[in-house]
């Protein structure tokens, strides 16, 4: 099983930091989302100009917030700085941050989208001149102007059957978030059903889990931290159909009611703690690195991990606390 750190760090100088320092304690990469906070290229550019071996990569980027030929040249980009190659993780985010935050149309199916995007991202890496008729995204001639010097992986971040099964048939590796090992198992089965229809094999292809990480003998400590990210997804539709096949429906439903309603203190306090505990690494060391032997035998090859630290405590001396607990 590979550990690869998903940005910890407040500022990019403290990315750099924690990332190098994970990278002496064995981590093999550094992974950064992007909302509204770092910019994902920037940032995995800083960091990746400091590593020794690491690969780097997004995880995720939205796909409708730069065009395919923008994504391509900033892959082609980072790729020539990380000295373990990048790997560029999209997805279709949400409605809210797409179009609240980022004032950008959602756009069409997010299966037909992604198909096109991924595609278009290919075909510009590969140096083809590209024109389209048709889809999100309309070109006349265009070309990235220097050759890429590397392959540049794409995965898709996957929740729900359809994604699953369209990484495994066009992605090379998918990114799973908030899962238990049984959501783990079950990914492999729909990303080889993907692959079947494609015939392709997937000898190389990567799952990968995101976790939040705290190495702390009393969930207390960090119960309202967890509560509070937990509570956005929990609203969200795509995360509530997933966390309903696990049986946590009814938790969700009543959580989205309380909500709007504006009992907002209540609708945090609904979230449920088996939600958090399954879903998440929180515990000691023993009890996590047990937990991602149990992820790994399900079937996950990678681990990408962001150390949460407690509260309380000094961010950075905590995440580094974190990253030496985990180190195997």
């Amino acid at each position: 099983m590979r550990l690869d750190l998903a940005s910890p760090g407040r500022t990019v100088g403290e990315n750099i930091e924690l990332a190098c320092h994970a990278e002496q304690r064995g981590w093999r990469g550094f992974w950064v989302a992007e909302t509204t906070a770092a910019d994902a290229f920037a940032t995995v550019g800083a960091v990746a100009a400091r590593l020794e071996r690491s690969r780097v990569g997004t995880a995720i980027v939205p796909m409708q917030t730069r065009d395919p030929m923008l994504l391509a040249m900033a892959a082609a980009t980072a790729g020539q700085i990380a000295p373990g190659g990048f790997v560029l993780g999209l997805g279709t985010s949400t409605p809210l941050i797409i179009e609240d935050w980022h004032a950008t149309p959602w756009g069409a199916s997010p299966l037909a989208l992604t198909r096109e995007c991924v595609d278009l991202v290919r075909r510009f890496l590969a140096g083809e001149r590209v024109t389209t008729d048709s889809g999100r995204w309309r070109y006349r001639r265009a070309q990235l102007g220097a050759p890429v010097a590397a392959n540049v992986p794409i995965y898709l971040a996957a929740l729900n059957d359809k994604m699953l099964e369209l990484a495994g048939e066009i992605a090379d590796g998918a990114i799973l978030n908030f899962v238990t090992a049984d959501d783990v198992r079950h990914a492999r089965e729909r990303v080889a059903v993907g692959a079947a229809k494609a015939g392709r094999s997937l000898e190389n292809f990567e799952l990968m889990v995101f976790f939040r990480a705290t190495v702390a003998g009393d969930y207390a400590q960090v119960r309202e931290r967890y509560q509070r990210e937990l509570l956005t997804y929990v609203m969200a539709p795509v995360y509530e159909r997933m966390f309903s096949r696990g049986g946590l429906g009814d938790a969700c439903r009543e959580v989205r009611t309380l909500w709007r309603a504006g009992e907002r203190q209540r609708a945090l306090d609904a979230v449920p703690e088996t939600l958090i505990r399954e879903r998440t690494l929180i515990g000691e060391v023993a009890e996590l690195r047990e937990r991602l032997a149990a992820y790994a035998a399900a079937g996950m090859n990678s681990a990408l991990t962001v150390p949460v630290p407690i509260p309380d405590r000094d961010h950075r001396a905590d995440a580094v606390r974190i990253i030496d607990a985990l180190t195997s």
